[in-house]
């Protein structure tokens, strides 16, 4: 898996030691058909010479200079026009003590259950040197600069030079506490930092199972009888277990008979537990043929529920979707489906 690391960052100029620059070192992985691309300011892209697939390099800046590497998928670079990155790194210089810290004139924000919006408005033109959110309280050294650990989520679009700012990071986890941090600064070096914390929205999900198809009652001279469990359930627990008991079953001639089902879990708003934002949906059956021939069975298909993230997009009312299953034997026949309608909305709880 690629991955970009710079230690330090930022790069730290201490003007009181006579110092005008410093140096970061990158450590990069990428795979075979992955390519290393580098800016410097915000510039133009250029793809790095260096052939390794695992590397270090140093990089060395002055106050006020951005440093930006990427990895990027080969033929999909970031001047393509569908650019594919799967790694990305910047790394601003600063002043250790800025001449001032009145660069962050105003502030919005806002956030729901999956992200977190924040505009910052700066005097003059600045470039952000770190943003982000952890569900970790960040350690603040020695000269007021914030240090994020295990952030989660990214920002939507990349940063640039400008005296507004506005950042959307996400994926986040719904109803939990977390720390924001951004450091912004000016062409020269000098920098100033915002600090905030917010919760985010709880979670709450409705998944309905709302029709049985029997594509193949697996009995060609009449009809099957047939007894199906469905599930819902997160990576660890089950939400919701659901038996629809032995019934005759017809396939109107394999041309697809629909039942109605009233089974749905009905969710509360909830926080979610980090590593538990999936829940997945199940169905299997079993189509029984008595003592003279052996059942027929279904394996447990599944289907994981695609949440969107994001501003204007994380709320989902009603989505359908059809579960086909079929018979772990390849020589046997039974077939059905299952209609599934879901919703995912975020609110503040009880």
């Amino acid at each position: 898996m690629a991955g970009i690391q710079a230690d330090p960052s930022p790069i730290i100029v201490d003007r009181e030691a006579g110092e005008s620059f410093a140096a970061t070192t990158i450590t990069y992985e990428r795979w075979l058909a992955e390519n290393l691309w580098e800016r410097t300011n915000g510039g133009a892209w250029w793809e790095r010479v260096d052939k390794a697939y695992n590397g270090e390099y140093p990089v060395v800046l002055a106050p006020g200079e951005l440093y930006e590497v990427g990895v990027f998928v080969e033929g999909h670079g970031p001047t393509s026009s569908d650019p594919i990155r799967v790694a990305w790194l910047m790394v601003g210089c600063i002043w250790k003590k800025p001449e001032g810290r009145n660069l962050i004139s105003d502030q919005n924000r806002g956030f729901g259950g999956t992200w977190y919006f924040h505009q910052v408005h700066t005097t003059v033109d600045t470039n952000i040197v770190t943003i982000g959110v952890s569900r970790k309280k960040p350690t603040v050294d020695s000269n007021g600069f914030p240090h994020l650990k295990e952030t989660d989520g990214a920002p939507t679009t990349p940063l640039t030079t400008t005296n507004d700012h506005l950042v959307e990071i996400k994926p986040l986890v719904p109803g939990n506490d977390y720390f924001f941090a951004v450091v912004v600064a000016d062409k020269f070096g000098n920098w100033d930092v915002r600090m905030e914390e917010f919760t985010t929205l709880q979670r709450k999900i409705t998944v309905q199972f709302q029709t049985l198809h029997i594509f193949n009652d697996g009995d060609p001279f009449g009809d099957g009888e047939g007894e199906f469990w469905f599930r819902v359930y997160d990576p660890a627990t089950p939400l919701g277990e659901f038996h629809l008991p032995t019934q005759d079953i017809d396939d109107w001639w394999e041309t697809d008979r629909p039942y109605p089902l009233g089974f749905a879990h009905l969710g509360n708003f909830e926080i979610v537990q980090p590593g538990k934002e999936g829940i997945t949906v199940e169905s299997r059956g079993a189509e029984h043929d008595g003592f003279l021939e052996s059942d027929e069975v279904s394996n447990f298909n599944f289907v994981s529920l695609p949440f969107p993230t994001g501003r204007f997009v994380e709320t989902v009312t009603n989505r359908k979707f059809r579960m086909d299953c079929r018979a772990e034997l390849e020589d046997d026949d039974f077939h059905f489906g299952v209609d599934v309608v879901w919703s995912v909305e975020y609110g503040l709880g009880p």
